[in-house]
């Protein structure tokens, strides 16, 4: 059973990075767009600004120029909602579904507050459930059409949400992270609110990898180009590898996700001492709860 352990307690006035700005991304794209646009057009914007045929406004340049538009479209199995693909992971749990609907409202809750988008899910140690909780999360996000989730594995030790999806990653997170892949021919979209970004393989430098300030350079320009809403990246536990304190630099917050069958107290504490004035730590999860008897 899946339950909230802990409220989202994120310090809205926190100086740690917000969200990164898109507007000089639209600027540039719309002004590069504008020399294309007929004599008569071009005049009218530079004299009266966007006062011209509707088709060729801001907007619809920035929609037609919009790389989430061109990712690679990939299919659930079965050409699966993403309602029902979530329920295929949750046993068909209603109350478990609910769980991550409200933690998904209270996390965007907090973030648009703040103005944050980038979070990364984490536990203390394997196997307690974090990218269960990271893919989750990003399907029910996913689920509001006017939201757009990113979804990054970025457990390059043991990637495994291609598995438990069933889609076939489109190689390794470090061709992407190095700037070998551009992000248009990576990531996945398998619908329009939900990009993917899986991988495949065992990468042997994941943590220096995410030290380098390479992959702080695509990651911004990916977010500038993609424009998600919110980005959910997955990373292996903390208190065996260097991973998300590697990463750290790039998120706004961490969600951290216990088991209660296997973590105990002084974890979750080294945990929260770890990231303590390093970043915003969004809330605790506890996973595999048990239903008192009688509820």
């Amino acid at each position: 059973m899946f339950e909230r352990y802990r409220d989202i307690i994120a310090d809205r006035n926190s100086d740690m990075p917000a969200h990164r700005g898109i507007m000089k991304y639209r600027h540039a794209q719309v002004q590069r767009t504008a020399r294309s646009l007929p004599f008569d057009l071009e005049l009218t914007r530079r004299i009266r600004g966007a006062d011209f045929a509707p088709e060729w406004s801001d907007s619809a340049l920035i929609e037609q120029l919009d790389p989430w538009q061109d990712l690679s479209r990939v299919s659930f199995a079965r050409e699966a909602a993403p309602l029902d693909i979530q329920l295929g992971l949750l046993n068909n749990d209603r109350a478990m579904l609910r769980a991550f609907d409200d933690l998904r409202t209270q996390l965007l809750r907090a973030m648009d507050g703040s103005g944050w988008s980038r979070i990364a899910i984490v536990s203390p140690t394997s196997g307690s459930g974090a990218s269960f909780t990271a893919l989750n999360l990003a399907l029910s996000v996913s689920r509001i059409p006017s939201k757009r989730a990113l979804l990054m594995d970025l457990d390059q030790r043991a990637p495994d949400i291609a598995n438990m999806l069933g889609i076939q990653a489109n190689g390794m997170m470090a061709d992407l992270l190095t700037g070998a892949v551009a992000p248009q021919n990576y990531l996945l979209k398998p619908t329009y609110t939900l990009a993917l970004g899986l991988g495949s393989g065992r990468t042997e430098n994941a943590s220096e990898i995410l030290h380098a300030r390479r992959t702080g350079e695509v990651l911004n320009n990916m977010m500038e180009m993609m424009r998600p809403d919110i980005s959910i990246f997955d990373l292996p536990a903390m208190l065996e590898h260097d991973d998300l304190e590697a990463f750290l630099p790039q998120v706004d917050g961490v969600l951290l996700v216990a088991d209660a069958t296997q973590t105990v107290g002084a974890q979750i504490t080294e945990c929260e001492r770890r990231l303590e004035g390093k970043t915003n730590i969004m809330g605790i999860i506890l996973n595999r709860t048990r239903p008192a008897k009688g509820s």
